[in-house]
């Protein structure tokens, strides 16, 4: 590295990552592009390899990469905005997400992670909004182009969707199941976002460290009767997804 850089007060690490990040930004590394190796970098910068995995874990917080187990470091892609479409719609796919993902040539994947009948008072939010109901949970990862962006709890009456789990088959988006299976059309009802940190089981799912950032949507669906029909709890990778609210002038 060049001894300007060194008599910075900026420790070394942030320098390195200070490389890097103008290389992200400047096209030379492009997503999806391999990062050179840790051993490479250093003796291109003349630093040691510690200091350029420090500065590669800062990058990997931000977003800007991922690692991949036995493969690599690698630009990360931008993130995916979704816009908020306030209107009273029919949901046809996870939230228009394979719509959105499909306009600019990515795949969307469901897949089936867990089904279990939950017992009264360990699902309070999605008692509070499906009441009377032997609620069901389903967890499922959504995948975008095989990478899994999304995990997701669904919470629904039992009775009404009987032999539900037997119906979703690897890749299947649950809301297809509902649709073609069961003859019930959606529509939003309500959606809440925050902002949170990813748990043991969140992080796993995700493939991403434990305590990294999650944008948190939670929401209730309505069926054609008006009827409070599926609660949702999303977990979404903060790197990989913006929502946007489009503000409508009145007319």
């Amino acid at each position: 590295m060049p001894s300007t850089l060194r008599r910075s007060k900026v420790p070394l690490y942030r320098q390195v990552q200070e490389v890097l990040e103008r290389r992200l930004d400047g096209g030379s590394l492009r997503p999806g592009d391999k990062l050179p190796p840790e051993t490479e970098l250093a003796a291109e910068l003349g630093v040691n390899r510690l200091t350029v995995r420090q500065a590669i874990g800062e990058l990997t917080r931000a977003g800007r990469v991922v690692a991949r187990q036995g493969a690599g470091t690698f630009v990360a892609q931008p993130p995916q905005h979704f816009p908020i479409e306030l209107t009273p719609s029919y949901i046809n796919d996870p939230d228009g997400m394979s719509h959105a993902f499909a306009a600019v040539g990515r795949h969307v994947t469901e897949f089936l992670v867990s089904s279990e009948v939950v017992l009264g008072g360990t699902a309070p939010e999605a008692e509070e909004n499906l009441p009377g109901c032997r609620l069901r949970r389903i967890d499922t990862v959504l995948a975008v182009d095989g990478d899994p962006w999304f995990v997701n709890a669904y919470w629904l009456d039992d009775k009404r969707f009987r032999g539900i789990t037997r119906l979703l088959g690897e890749g299947t988006p649950i809301y297809s199941v509902w649709n073609d299976a069961y003859r019930v059309r959606l529509r939003a009802a309500w959606r809440s976002f925050g902002a949170g940190s990813a748990t043991p089981r969140v992080a796993e799912l995700l493939d991403i460290p434990t305590g990294a950032a999650v944008v948190l949507r939670d929401g209730l669906n309505l069926d054609e009767d008006g009827k409070a029909t599926v609660y949702i709890n999303r977990s979404c990778r903060s790197d990989r997804v913006r929502f946007v609210a489009n503000y409508v002038a009145e007319t």
